[in-house]
């Protein structure tokens, strides 16, 4: 072993002594399979630190010592050898079954303290015997592996600790500086270097000082040369970067010179060096936080855990006429007013200690003796055991809220604008005057007015003049009514008046009177604004039940006839409304079925670039054909919907079926054509997540999403909520279209603010193009504002050539209506795009079909 031994402490690393070791364990036993490894994870498994296989370097590997007899080895004092029976021995040992092992020789790796850290074990893949002999050459081979392993292992657990303390440096942002002021020699911990930003391997006294601002370099310097000279032995400054920030950048520097314990005769300085910009940060949000709380307009007071008083602040102090002085150490019971109960009090502490905290109103006691309401919250402050250590009240006095409680009660059952009552307290006193009227036998009227066309007065006039009107109008009616009549602002521009003992004869001369009152002008300076009322009248009868509900929409029913009879007319609930209203009802349901039946389908009208001659857009329109009625309008089935709740079941039945529709397009080769897809306001009013609904019927259709065109209304686009959902549908790429664009007076100031990819003319501008010649400026004036936008503009009810060529010459590209071709199955669609393709474009009749679509 003198060979080996001195040959082993020549090599360089730990890597050439483990391999020298192998090499030479299978010189001499020649093993299948010889390693050397570590104990890992509380020495349950073996790490390899050098493994051969027939005497070739192969990859360390990891492996469990339960149920190996490596195992028992770690446990023996001694060699452990095997030559029988291994495999039987180690059944669950499958190394052993894998590499076909029937020998073992191993030994434990120790440390000085003979603690096993290691194993050397070879496995031999034929029964072997080892002699005494060979066996104490490998328990000296042993020996000195396990001290070069204990070596490692040492080295490693220092500089683990290293790390340790560097990451303690660095997560208290700490550094140390050492100086040997005999032989000025300045020492400085990594850790500084990072702290200072500092690049360079090396950092000097200059490289530190440098770093620092102009001022406090040169107070640095001054203290550096009085610990030099022994002026100054100790130091506690801050010192601050050039780049200081809030979070970093402010050093404090403690140190202190003392006697070198080497050199008795050298004097050192030792010094450590914080980041203390939180601290200084934190200190300064602790002023901060003082100066809230002595200018805070509520009244603060802190007491101990004990409840007594320990701090108030300013405004306490001007609320209650105490000084903080005069209430250090005394019980807050010194404000009370004597006015509550012990009930409420054990209430209020319950609920503090249960909850931690308690808000409500309370009245206390001013030093004057004055009693006063205020508003109260409490809350409990504890420190890391749980335990109580402050509790704190801050309050304010509700004198001047309470004054005007009353008021606000007022408003509470009347609308803020004309001071009538509100819906919810007019249907409750609906509710009784039905319940007296029964039992009385008297007759009861209920009219429903509405004003005609009062959206056009606030967008011409503006929302200020539509409040002055609708207050005027107010007054008009409550003086044109009696004093036991009853009058609410039902909502919007309506107004519904109950009348008591009133037949209907006599309804009818109060509802013309008030209809004639609410014609009268009104002046607003030198603005005169003229509007007039429709008004439906039902009247309460004696036989079978009503609720209030039921009256109220008896008479918006007969409102609903009179407005479609001519503006300005007096409609009575009868039979006939009813049966419009019962008709309604009928179509409902049928609606209702048909959609649960899969009933509807969907049409598509085409939308032509005419300067390229193709389809480039389809828009998706709903049909519902039923059994009896035939095809049903949407302009009958569409509001029923949207008035039922249904246009949501609708909307996503089109909005599905569109997407399926335009990938068949798409497999068809036509890959440039997108779609268009109405969505209702209402849709958008429900519990359903829209931007799930669309994007996963667009993922479900597996089309492209910038081929799918949402068209919304105005109304739609000046909804906040409304438009940031559509916007985050726009950032997936799906384009947005504002539907009947012109129809509205506030139109342009959207399209400004809001992002949008079309705009659609509405039909009733097209309509009057040729005739009305501020109809053409108008849409001449929106191409060019869209153009500079970066907006498309389609101009929907297209029917004639003059309009077409109208349209084209002021710059409007993309057409849609009659003059092509009306909304028709996706079958028809096809043709019409493979007749488009092929150079046959529309025939000199007003409706384009094409010929293969009339066979059809």
């Amino acid at each position: 072993m003198t060979f080996s031994f001195s040959t082993f402490y020549n090599l360089c690393s730990s890597e050439a002594r483990y391999e020298l070791a192998l090499d030479l364990i299978y010189e001499k036993f020649k093993p299948a399979h010889c390693l050397i490894g570590k104990f890992i994870d509380a020495d349950t498994r073996v790490k390899t630190v050098a493994y051969s296989v027939d005497g070739n370097r192969s990859n360390d590997i990891i492996y469990d010592l339960e149920g190996t007899p490596c195992n028992d080895a770690k446990t023996s004092q001694g060699v452990c050898s095997i030559s029988c029976n291994l495999q039987q021995m180690y059944a669950e040992d499958e190394i052993l079954k894998i590499f076909n092992i029937d020998g073992y020789l191993g030994v434990t790796l120790r440390a000085l303290d003979h603690k096993p850290i290691g194993i050397m074990v070879c496995l031999f893949d034929e029964k072997v015997t080892v002699s005494d002999e060979d066996k104490h050459w490998f328990r000296e081979l042993s020996l000195l592996v396990g001290a070069e392993l204990n070596h490692n292992l040492e080295i490693a657990a220092q500089q683990i600790l290293v790390k340790q303390l560097a990451k303690g440096e660095r997560i208290a942002k700490l550094s140390s500086w050492s100086w040997n002021i005999s032989r000025d020699k300045h020492i400085f911990s990594h850790e500084m270097r990072r702290l200072l930003q500092h690049r360079e391997e090396t950092l000097t006294l200059d490289d530190f000082t440098n770093c620092l601002t102009e001022a406090d370099q040169k107070r640095l310097r001054v203290i550096i040369q009085k610990l030099r000279t022994g002026h100054l032995d100790y130091i506690d400054v801050n010192v601050a970067h050039k780049k200081r920030t809030n979070l970093r950048g402010l050093y404090r520097i403690i140190g202190r010179v003392e006697q070198c314990e080497e050199q008795r005769d050298e004097r050192v300085f030792s010094a450590t060096v914080q980041d203390v910009s939180y601290i200084y940060s934190l200190n300064k949000q602790l002023e901060l936080t003082n100066v809230v709380f002595e200018h805070a307009t509520e009244a603060i007071m802190i007491t101990d855990g004990e409840n007594k008083i320990i701090m108030v602040n300013r405004a306490f102090e001007r609320l209650t006429g105490y000084t903080g002085h005069e209430l250090m150490g005394r019980d807050p019971s010194v404000l009370s007013s004597g006015q509550h109960g012990d009930d409420f009090y054990h209430q209020m502490w319950n609920s503090l200690m249960s909850a931690g905290c308690w808000k409500g109103e309370i009245f206390n006691r001013r030093k004057n003796g004055q009693i006063f309401p205020e508003e109260l919250t409490l809350s409990l402050v504890k420190d890391e055991q749980g335990d109580i250590v402050n509790y704190v009240a801050i309050f304010r006095d509700i004198t001047e809220w309470k004054r005007n409680e009353a008021q606000l009660m007022f408003y509470a059952n009347h609308e803020p604008l004309t001071a009538l009552l509100n819906r919810r307290c007019f249907i409750d006193i609906v509710e009784e005057k039905i319940s007296a009227s029964r039992s009385l036998h008297t007759p009861c009227s209920l009219l429903f007015i509405g004003l005609d066309h009062f959206k056009e007065v606030n967008d011409i006039y503006g929302p200020e003049i539509g409040d002055k009107v609708l207050v005027s109008v107010a007054k008009r009616l409550r003086n044109g009514i009696r004093e036991n009549d009853t009058i609410s602002r039902y909502g919007g521009d309506e107004f519904a008046i109950l009348l008591d003992n009133t037949d209907v004869k006599s309804a009818l001369q109060v509802a013309k009177k008030l209809s004639d009152k609410i014609k009268q002008p009104y002046v607003f300076n030198d603005l005169t604004v003229e509007l007039s009322a429709s008004t439906g009248i039902a009247q309460l009868e004696n036989r079978g039940r009503i609720t209030a509900a039921k009256f109220i929409r008896n008479a918006a029913h007969a409102l609903e006839s009179a407005k479609k009879t001519h503006r300005g007319h007096v409609a009575l609930h009868n039979a006939a409304i009813q049966n419009a209203y019962l008709n309604k009802i009928k179509l409902k349901d049928k609606l209702k079925a048909a959609l649960k039946a899969n009933l509807l389908t969907v049409y598509y009208q085409p939308i032509v670039d005419v300067q390229r001659g193709k389809i480039v857009k389809f828009e998706a329109l709903v049909r519902w054909f039923d059994d009896e009625q035939g095809m049903v309008s949407p302009g009958t089935f569409i509001p029923i919907a949207e008035e039922f709740g249904l246009i949501h079941l609708i909307g996503q039945f089109v909005l599905e079926q569109a997407c399926q529709d335009l990938k068949v397009l798409h497999s068809q080769g036509y890959d440039e054509v997108s779609i268009s897809i109405n969505r209702s306001v209402n849709e958008f009013k429900t519990s359903n997540d829209q931007f799930k609904l669309v994007t996963e019927a667009i993922e479900k259709a597996q089309v492209p999403y910038d081929k799918v065109t949402l068209e919304v209304t105005e109304s739609m686009a000046t909804n906040r909520y409304t438009w940031e959902l559509l916007s985050k549908l726009r950032a997936q790429g799906v384009k947005i279209a504002l539907d009947d664009f012109c129809t509205g007076y506030s139109s342009l100031s959207h399209l400004v603010e809001n992002q949008v990819d079309y705009l659609k003319i509405d039909k009733s501008f097209v309509d009057s193009l040729m005739a009305d010649r501020n109809k053409k400026v108008m849409i001449s004036c929106l191409l060019n504002l869209a153009q500079e936008l970066g907006i498309k503009v389609i101009a929907e009810g297209v029917e004639s050539q003059s309009q077409l060529s109208m349209l084209e010459q002021l710059g409007c590209n993309h057409i849609q209506g009659f003059y092509y071709s009306p909304a028709q199955p996706l079958s028809a669609c096809l043709r019409l795009l493979q007749e488009f393709n092929s150079g046959q474009v529309f025939n000199d009749e007003l409706i384009y079909i094409s010929k293969s679509s009339q066979q059809h």
